[in-house]
């Protein structure tokens, strides 16, 4: 496991150290006299793009989750903050094909129903209700993904990217706020796996925001020691 944590953490890096590379295109022009030299930036296809975006959407585990695993659908919460390079593959012909990675922060929120609330006893993870009413009760990860995606963008300005993500856990807490009360936060491990990945679809048109779809298919949970589902995420990339 400190071989994956090793070499995730050297892909971030890597691909963090040319976040900021520019690309330009030098044109010599040369008359009898003189020889003029003029370096502008190249076609936007045609080199590296540095992006910076925010994915907003909801969150949810998958089916097979045991009694008293109840989220709220709105209140469960997928927010992302991304750092992404769009690298050139084939730029020539009406569809162009671009290679998109870079460092991203994921924040998956899961907010119970009623007034459930996890904890950890003996290394086993209890959904039990809480002795008063509580306002909100959800658990968060925070995770450093990499992902790589091929970008397609077709004559009629539609782009799709597809591929997949992998990252490591930063942090994992419970948040707690009793009516009338200040909110408690617990971290901990909380049998959550240290590495995770994923598969991810975004839909565009004419640049502007696009539509995301993730999907987790392994459970986030260590086997045997916590709920064994799935994790997918919809919302919108700006």
């Amino acid at each position: 496991m400190n071989t994956v944590k090793h070499l995730l953490t050297s892909a971030f890096i890597a691909a963090s150290a040319t976040a900021f590379a520019q690309t330009t295109v030098t044109i010599t022009t040369q008359t009898d006299s003189t020889v003029t030299t003029v370096r502008k930036p190249a076609r936007s296809f045609d080199r590296v793009v540095n992006d910076f975006s925010i994915y907003l959407g909801i969150n949810a585990f998958g089916a097979g989750m045991p009694t008293g695993y109840d989220f709220r659908p709105i209140g469960s919460r997928f927010v992302a903050l991304a750092w992404h390079k769009r690298i050139p593959l084939g730029t020539s012909g009406s569809t162009k094909f671009r290679l998109i990675t870079g460092p991203e922060v994921a924040w998956n929120n899961f907010m119970f129903e009623g007034n459930n609330r996890l904890i950890e006893q003996n290394n086993q993870l209890i959904v039990e209700a809480a002795p008063n009413e509580l306002r909100k009760s959800k658990v968060v990860t925070t995770q450093l993904n990499l992902p790589l995606m091929l970008n397609i963008k077709f004559r009629s300005r539609f782009t799709l990217n597809a591929g997949a993500y992998a990252g490591m856990r930063l942090d994992s807490y419970t948040s707690v706020k009793p009516v009338g009360g200040s909110t408690v936060r617990t971290h901990g491990a909380f049998n959550l796996n240290p590495i995770r990945w994923g598969l991810t679809t975004e839909l565009g048109f004419r640049g502007e925001g696009k539509l995301f779809v993730r999907y987790e298919p392994n459970s986030p949970f260590r086997s045997g020691e916590g709920p064994n589902a799935s994790v997918w995420a919809v919302g919108v990339k700006l």
